[in-house]
């Protein structure tokens, strides 16, 4: 059984809690941050899942370096760049296109002997993406987050 002392601080940090949440919500950075993942400001994703194919139909998880696929990326659309934000010299990759469709942002390029495209949905930021090359091919899903 709580003591008086327990119960009576319990409902304190739930008190806190729910205060701490509410100021939050109902801030103007949180308001003016909800759903804006339409590329008008440059987002931050990265890469949780990766799996890749060989064109026998084998295919495997894999950490997104293991297959030369930054785990984490800055997506700029204004400048219309991909930007490796874990290489020293911060590879980037051009957007050669841009599409919306549905409420998600479609960005595609090639980097290399690679093409690529990456699907951001622009209400909640989740994010999957493709890359082929000659005889292999990548799925990698993950979030994109405003810095």
């Amino acid at each position: 059984m709580m003591s008086r002392q327990g119960e009576t601080m319990k409902l304190l940090a739930i008190g806190m809690a729910a205060v701490g949440f509410a100021a939050t919500c109902l801030s103007p950075q949180w308001a003016a941050a909800a759903g804006k993942y339409d590329g008008s400001a440059p987002l931050i994703c990265a890469a949780m899942a990766v799996t890749e194919c060989e064109a026998d139909g084998r295919c495997q998880r894999r950490n997104a370096d293991r297959v030369n696929f930054p785990s984490l990326f800055k997506v700029d659309v204004t400048a219309m760049k991909l930007r490796n934000l874990e290489a020293e010299k911060g590879r980037e990759s051009s957007i050669r296109n841009l599409d919306r469709a549905n409420g998600k942002m479609i960005l595609s390029g090639a980097e290399g002997e690679r093409g690529w495209t990456v699907l951001i949905n622009e209400a909640s930021g989740k994010m999957s993406a493709a890359a082929a090359g000659d005889g292999e091919g990548f799925v990698i899903f993950g979030q994109c987050a405003l810095p």
